[in-house]
Formats: C-alpha cells, sequence, structure tokens
C-alpha cells in the first residue's frame, strides 16, 4: 500500500477510535453524541452535512458532495450498535485498543469503522475540488440494530430521492453482496390446561409439543435446497419461554423463530411449516396452536449491470484481489427501511466480518479497514 493510503489509514484508524469511545448501543441508541461529532468532523474537513432528527436524543446524518450530472449514489452506514457484557470483554467495550494487527472495540467490526472508512472517503473526495460524476451522498443512520427506523426517516425526508444506488456498508470481509435475505420473525403458541404438578395427566402440558415443534421444524428447514447465488433459508429457534412454577403444569408455551429466507416462496414455505407441524404436535398433546407474524422484510436482490454496480465490483475485485461471488447478504440491513420508499438497487459492501458482530471482544483486522479505504477511494474517484 503507499504511502498516501498509510496517512489516510492512520487517520481512519484514529476516527474509528474515536467513534467507539462515544456510546451509541441500542437500546436506548442517544445517538445525538455521536452524530453530532460526525457532523462537526465533516465540517472541518470541508463537507457540509445536517442532521435527520428521529426523535429525541436520536439522529441521524446526511451529507452530499455534488457530481457533474443529475442523481446520486448513496453510501450508508449506522451509528449504533448492540449492548455489550462488559464482563464478558477483556477490554473495556468504549476503549478501543490495537493489538496484534486488530482494532478492538463495540463497534469495531459492526460498523464503526465502516463509518470512518465513509466519512474519510468523502472528505478525502471533497478535498481534491473535482465533483464526481455523480453526487456521493453520506448517510449515517441510527436505530439500525433496532428497527431500521433512523434509515426511514432519511428516505422519508426527501434529501435521497435522486438515489440510482444504496452501497450499505456492513461487514462483509470487503466482498460484494447483490442484496440480502429476508428477515422472517414469527411467533408460535401453544395453549393446554394447568394442572398439579403431582398430577400431570390431569392437565394438557405445552411446553413438551413446543419442543417437539421446534426440533421438526428445524429439521424440516435443514432439509430445503441451497440455491446457487442465494444460499440456502435458514432458521433460528431464538425464544423459548413456558410455564409459570415449577409445581404447575404449563398451560402456555411460545417460541419465537428468526427464519432468514433466499426468496418470498421460502417465505410462504416457512409459514406454511410452522402452520401445520405446529398444528400436528400441538393436537397430539391435547393442546391449541396458533400463530403470528412478528416481522418480515422481504428479500432483496439487485441485478448488477447497473454501471455504479458494476464499477464497485471491478473496486472490491482489485482491493479484495479475487473475483466477487456476488451472494446474497445473510443478515438484514437499512435497505429494509429504504427500498420500500425508493426501490433501487442495493449492494452490500464493507471491512471486517459479520462474525465479529453482536459479541465480546469484537475486532477488526486494520487490513481490512486499509483495504476498504482503498476499495471506497477508488469507487467515488
Amino acid at each position: 500500500m503507499s504511502t498516501p493510503y498509510l496517512k489516510y489509514l492512520d487517520e481512519t484508524l484514529t476516527l474509528t477510535q474515536a467513534l467507539i469511545r462515544i456510546p451509541s448501543h441500542n437500546p436506548p441508541g442517544n445517538e445525538d453524541a455521536i452524530a453530532a461529532f460526525a457532523q462537526q468532523w465533516l465540517v472541518d474537513h470541508g463537507v457540509s452535512s445536517m442532521l435527520v432528527k428521529l426523535e429525541q436524543g436520536r439522529s441521524s446524518v446526511v451529507a452530499r458532495i455534488p457530481g457533474s450530472a443529475a442523481g446520486s449514489i448513496v453510501l450508508c452506514g449506522h451509528l449504533d450498535t448492540v449492548t455489550a457484557n462488559e464482563a464478558a470483554w477483556q477490554h473495556r467495550p468504549a476503549e478501543p485498543v490495537i493489538e496484534e494487527d486488530r482494532l478492538w472495540g463495540l463497534g469495531a467490526a459492526d460498523m464503526k469503522s465502516a463509518v470512518a472508512v465513509l466519512m474519510q472517503t468523502v472528505a478525502r473526495l471533497a478535498q481534491t475540488g473535482r465533483p464526481p460524476e455523480k453526487d456521493i451522498v453520506l448517510v449515517l443512520t441510527a436505530d439500525e440494530e433496532w428497527g431500521y427506523r433512523g434509515a426511514k426517516s432519511v428516505a422519508e425526508s426527501d434529501l435521497i430521492d435522486d438515489a440510482e444506488l444504496l452501497v450499505i456498508a456492513e461487514p462483509t470481509s470487503n466482498n460484494v453482496y447483490v442484496g440480502q435475505k429476508g428477515e422472517l420473525w414469527i411467533e408460535a403458541a401453544f395453549t393446554g390446561k394447568e394442572a398439579h404438578g403431582s398430577m400431570p395427566e390431569t392437565g394438557a402440558n405445552t411446553i413438551l409439543p413446543a419442543a417437539h415443534f421446534c426440533t421438526r421444524l428445524h429439521d424440516e428447514v435443514a432439509r430445503w435446497p441451497e440455491t446457487p447465488g442465494k444460499g440456502r433459508t435458514t432458521l433460528n429457534i431464538g425464544r423459548f419461554d413456558g410455564g409459570r412454577q415449577v409445581n404447575i403444569v404449563p398451560s402456555l408455551a411460545t417460541v419465537q423463530l428468526d427464519v432468514r429466507v433466499i426468496s418470498h416462496e421460502h417465505h410462504n414455505l416457512a409459514v406454511r411449516a410452522v402452520s401445520d407441524i405446529g398444528t400436528q404436535t400441538a393436537s397430539a398433546a391435547g393442546c391449541e396452536f396458533s400463530a403470528r407474524e412478528m416481522a418480515y422484510h422481504p428479500p432483496i436482490l439487485t441485478v448488477t449491470n447497473q454501471p455504479w454496480a458494476l464499477k464497485l465490483l471491478e473496486a472490491a475485485r482489485t482491493a479484495t484481489g479475487h473475483p466477487q461471488p456476488q451472494g446474497l447478504s445473510p443478515y438484514s440491513t437499512d435497505a429494509v427501511s429504504i427500498t420500500p420508499i425508493l426501490d433501487i438497487p442495493v449492494l452490500i459492501c464493507g471491512p471486517g466480518s459479520i462474525e465479529q458482530a453482536h459479541q465480546p471482544n469484537e475486532f477488526i483486522e486494520l487490513s481490512q479497514i486499509a483495504q476498504s479505504l482503498e476499495l471506497f477511494t477508488a469507487f467515488v474517484a
């Protein structure tokens, strides 16, 4: 890597550490502090920006570098992080540490390093004094980790109505995903009959059919085939609740499911499987079954023949040194709140590994940040 890149890498690492030191864990979010910091940093580096208020104490940031032609390319990242259990961390989550060519801290991978890269990218672009082909818009959102509401407020603000492509810098190890799986959350409920714990045969225990339901549903989804370019639909049994006292036969058990679907057809397949397996297992135990969709964000798939999409794929190929696989992101992003409003293509590409997200001792390889800086600088040039 050339000396100029090394210089900007040092600046980007310093910026990343500054962002990590500003608490923005969600809940509650309180992104105003980090949003104000980002806005002032951008102003200090020649980029004007504005805050888009979500609610009290919570704002997103939008900045724009004018281009020579109509339309804009949106670079998007989020300012919030998940919460952290400090007792499980080797270092304090909000005190970033660089050791062994890694940067450790809450949000290091998801995704304050990427936010720093995007901020540095637009700052460098502004400092060249040469307008890009299209407007380059930086969007740093609140509330991604909980409800994607910051992204929705930006999309509804008319500030990015001219967007032609949305690039979200979530951690992908700097590979390009051409969309994302759908996110389907379902709550299944089993209703039975309470009885004295010494006489379980007089009641209808709901935990047993609920447990049977979980294992059968898990095995069913695991049998669904993988689709080239999309991957496979996955199931996570995220919560299981049942019973109210050890000596009472439980009359209610609930299961919350997180299904990441590769197509709308698999959404329908998952809903049917939940209904059929739930009804069968409940009936066999003398219980009633019901289910409801808690949330559903459909899959997003982008056709990559758009010139700027091809440019990002080429920049990623050059930076990473290998062809881009162009699969679907297994996780959800702010795109779920933006594309229903603007209906634009979405690419997901950013530094770090998603395997580091949402867990103690989060880190990112310094080489990933350097690679991303090279990638995005080439993309907007």
